[in-house]
Formats: structure tokens, C-alpha cells, sequence
């Protein structure tokens, strides 16, 4: 038997909402190097639109990127984006934000919606467990983050609903693939450009040197 499973998001989203005033955001974010240069257009949509709109409509990545470069939490035990995700015993805030990260991507980059049953469980367990720390973190009710997760554990997702994740699921994923994409072919236009500087300058050396001659 297998699930459909929900992304974590709303333990993100709380911490983004208590952490960075709606108000303060855009300002914040065009002040930030990295922020500023590299969020994408539908990124940049909406923090310009946050005031209307609030923080429902970000995702993961968007959220990650947030939290990271604007310090909303202390960072992870050794580091951000590490190479080997935390350990069971690294329970930071940042950790768990890494955590969230990279259960999405794990979950996105399956190809399938659908999460075996043993699996669905341990995909369970790491948020209830992620919700616990951060309900006492940001200084919510006991069992408030934890609720939704027992309760989508156990609750039968009906066919529109589904439909709908399933349909966002594949957004993200065209959407991952598009930028893998594109990083790749920025990647062989740099090649090239250094590939034709580097003769350039090889060229500028041997004509000096008949030049010189």
C-alpha cells in the first residue's frame, strides 16, 4: 500500500512569518547581495506581493534561501548545505530547516508521488520530529505543528486533492529540470568564453613575440 505524501511546509512558514514581518521583507531581501542578484522572477513576484498575498504561496526553495541568507535562524551544526545531511543528534534550528530541504528534494526527485509504505513511515517520524523541536523553538502550543502531521498520517487523501498535489509535483519537478538545465548551459557558455579568452591570449602572446622579433 502506498500514500501520497505532503510536503512540510507550514513549520517553514511559520518560522519565516514570526521571524520576518511581512513589511520588512522586500527591503531586507534588495539589501542582501545574494538575495538580490539571484532570486527568479516568480521569486521576486512574490516578496513584491507578500503584503497582499502574506507567505502562503512560498515554497521550499524560496523559504530555504530566506532563512539562510537573511539569519531568520542559527545556522546548522556544521553549516548550511553540507555535504552529508545532520546528524540524528544535530537538532539546531538551521538543522531542521536542512532537514525540510532535503526530504523535499528527496521526496521531488523520486519521480513518483507515491511513498512506499516504509518509507511514508520514516518520512513521518523525521517531521513529527522536526515539528516537536520547532513547536518549543518559535514558542507554539504543544502539539500544535505535531497535530497535523499525526492527522495527515492517518486521514485518506480524496481524488481532487490529490490530483492537485500530484499536479504541483510535476510543476516542481519541470521546473528543477529547467534550471538544471539552465545551469548547465551557463556552465558551457563560461567554458567557452574561457576557452576563447584563453586563445586570445595565447594569440596576443605570439604576436607580440613576432613583433618583438
Amino acid at each position: 500500500m502506498k500514500k501520497t505524501i505532503k510536503r512540510p511546509k507550514a513549520c517553514a512558514l511559520d518560522i519565516i512569518a514570526i521571524k520576518e514581518p511581512q513589511h520588512r521583507l522586500y527591503g531586507d531581501v534588495t539589501s542582501n547581495w545574494f538575495l538580490n542578484r539571484n532570486l527568479r522572477a516568480d521569486e521576486w513576484s512574490m516578496i513584491n506581493n507578500v503584503r497582499t498575498n502574506g507567505y502562503v504561496n512560498f515554497d521550499i526553495p524560496l523559504i530555504y534561501k530566506l532563512v539562510r541568507n537573511l539569519n531568520l535562524v542559527p545556522s546548522p551544526t556544521n553549516g548550511w548545505d553540507f555535504h552529508t545531511p545532520p546528524a540524528a543528534n544535530e537538532i539546531l534550528p538551521g538543522d531542521d530547516i536542512e532537514r525540510i530541504r532535503r526530504t523535499r528534494n528527496e521526496i521531488l526527485h523520486r519521480g513518483n508521488a507515491q511513498v512506499p509504505d516504509p518509507n511514508l513511515t520514516d518520512y513521518f517520524t523525521t517531521f513529527k520530529d522536526i515539528a516537536t523541536r520547532l513547536e518549543v523553538y518559535l514558542g507554539k502550543p504543544k502539539g500544535e505543528f505535531v497535530q497535523k502531521f499525526q492527522n495527515l498520517e492517518t486521514c485518506c487523501m480524496d481524488e481532487d486533492t490529490a490530483k492537485t498535489y500530484l499536479d504541483r509535483l510535476a510543476l516542481l519537478r519541470e521546473r528543477d529540470t529547467n534550471l538544471s538545465e539552465a545551469v548547465a548551459n551557463m556552465r558551457k557558455d563560461l567554458d567557452t568564453i574561457m576557452y576563447k579568452g584563453k586563445n586570445t591570449y595565447i594569440s596576443s602572446i605570439f604576436n607580440n613575440a613576432i613583433n618583438f622579433d
